[in-house]
């Protein structure tokens, strides 16, 4: 009997680490997905639309020395990017992270 709520215990407190787990994993990222409208040395701009409310906005999106960039499947630095106006992009961002809206990772069609 002691047994077996010891091992009904850990199960609860297995599942209850996990979901936690689970949701704070959820809660550190965000994706926009739009197109660029300015890029700067250590920022850029893009328009992207909110999936529920059809709504557009420009983000600022800020990139450090840490941001991956993948020009398809290929990691290129920002600056050789040439990331270019009316592009199409995908940034990923920690809101979690100490700088507002930095971009952990972006995401762009490969060259041609």
């Amino acid at each position: 009997m002691i047994i077996q709520r010891k091992s009904s215990r850990l199960l609860v407190v297995s599942v209850v680490i996990a979901v936690v787990a689970m949701t704070t994993l959820q809660a550190h990222e965000m994706m926009y997905r739009g197109t660029v409208v300015e890029v700067q040395a250590t920022k850029v701009a893009v328009k992207t639309t909110d999936d529920k409310t059809k709504k557009t906005e420009t983000v600022w999106l800020t990139v450090n020395k840490d941001t991956k960039v993948k020009r398809g499947d290929v990691l290129v630095p920002y600056r050789e990017a040439h990331i270019a106006k009316d592009e199409r992009i995908v940034v990923i961002v920690n809101h979690d992270a100490e700088t507002k809206m930095l971009a952990t990772e972006i995401r762009l069609a490969p060259s041609h």
